[in-house]
């Protein structure tokens, strides 16, 4: 999805080609353009940027449930089970890291796939591959964040209910 300053960049992008006077200039900035803009989101999604994210992501989400085990003991099991999915999740991208560097070593390496060869089809496909499978890791990550904040949020609802019923106790009392 663009977001709205990319819609303004491209169009004020497009204004400046259009101003230029010589079609064969035009063209080749419009072209230099499309080059760069390629360039660009094939590196933004290169599995290596990705495999970076995604191992910020583990570590916040698993300093995250540390925390959270800290403030409800109450929760643990339910926390623990979340920090058991989260290290599937890492063995997952540790074993993407490995298939990565393997495959550096025989057929497929990143300065290849830099150079466009006879297999060029083939490395799109890995690179995709490895990138919906590093994509699927990120959104299990997600998942699993939502579910401790769920988890901690409904702790927090239960102190809230149990601090309600404290006065209501204490005035039934007297």
């Amino acid at each position: 999805m663009k977001t709205p300053t990319s819609e303004q960049l491209t169009s004020i992008l497009l204004a400046v080609i259009a101003l230029i006077p010589s079609h064969g200039v035009r063209y080749t900035a419009l072209g230099l353009l499309l080059a760069a803009a390629i360039l660009c989101k094939t590196h933004l999604q290169s599995p290596s940027r990705q495999l970076s994210q995604l191992a910020v992501s583990l570590n916040h989400t698993e300093e995250y449930i540390r925390e959270a085990m800290v403030e409800t003991p109450r929760s643990y099991s339910r926390l623990t089970d979340q920090m058991r999915r989260l290290f599937d999740v890492t063995n997952t991208a540790s074993c993407i890291k490995c298939r990565i560097l393997r495959s550096e070593t025989k057929v497929f390496s990143w300065k290849g796939f830099r150079s466009l060869s006879k297999d060029t089809g083939e490395r799109i496909t890995r690179f995709r591959s490895l990138s919906n499978e590093i994509g699927e890791c990120i959104c299990c990550v997600k998942d699993i964040r939502t579910a401790v904040e769920l988890i901690l949020e409904a702790e927090h609802q239960r102190r809230l209910a149990g601090d309600l019923m404290e006065p209501q106790s204490a005035l039934a009392v007297v």
